[in-house]
């Protein structure tokens, strides 16, 4: 243990690694999925379908394989560029995120009453007004939990980047097993250090659900008034 001690400078920046990777592919996969998710509900079936058939092109292959693809292949074609093995880890997972994330935008927007677009179309919004003021606030009361679980994966999603070289706590744990040949500490420090990762996670898109609007209306509707009588509240 003492011998795996000597190494935990190098073990927290692999470790801050890992969360700077973690919370740029959550954030991207979020504005990913909501753009991809938009386009698999819209009036146009040409847009649903071409959206529908990158989703599945994407979500095909193994988020390893499109990684080796997007590292090793792609600047193999003319005009394309070598992308750092950082840029091309964020990039394939924040996809990879959104892809998946596609599907519960979309559930969560048509999970709203189709009534609420109709009644804006009647008050004069336009499409745009009505989803981002009415459609959207609702949808996310139902988008922002199951898209939590998501991000809770994604960070152990994260463990594929050592393979293209890139320095995150799997890849700077491997070091140490092979310098300090304590591969039972290691591990047991690694599964410990991914679990906290995934409960604050959890922690932070929890809190993000309090202050949604909806679940925000929600919880003052179930509050007692304070105008009323003192034994209206019993």
């Amino acid at each position: 243990m003492e011998a795996v001690l000597e190494y935990w400078p190098v073990l927290i920046q692999g470790l801050w690694v890992t969360v700077w990777v973690s919370s740029c592919i959550i954030l991207g996969a979020a504005l990913g999925a909501i753009m991809l998710g938009v386009l698999r509900v819209s009036r146009t079936g040409v847009i649903r379908v071409l959206s529908m058939v990158f989703i599945e092109c994407i979500r095909g292959p193994s988020a390893l394989v499109l990684l080796f693809w997007v590292f090793y292949a792609l600047p193999l074609l003319p005009g394309m560029p070598q992308l750092s093995p950082l840029a091309a880890a964020i990039l394939v997972l924040a996809l990879d995120g959104a892809v998946y994330g596609a599907e519960i935008v979309r559930a969560g927007i048509e999970a709203v009453n189709r009534g609420q677009a109709d009644a804006c179309h009647a008050l004069g919004l336009s499409r745009f007004q009505s989803f981002t003021k009415v459609v959207l606030p609702q949808a996310l009361s139902q988008i922002v939990p199951a898209f939590g679980s998501l991000a809770r994966g994604m960070i152990k999603w994260t463990s594929i980047v050592s393979f293209i070289g890139v320095q995150d706590i799997l890849y700077v744990a491997n070091n140490v097993r092979a310098q300090t040949f304590e591969t039972t500490i290691v591990f047991c420090l690694l599964a410990v250090l991914y679990w906290i990762l995934t409960v604050l996670c959890g922690l932070v898109f929890r809190e993000l659900e309090q202050v949604l609007p909806l679940n925000r209306a929600l919880r003052a509707a179930r509050a007692p008034s304070a105008y009323a009588p003192a034994g209206a509240a019993q």
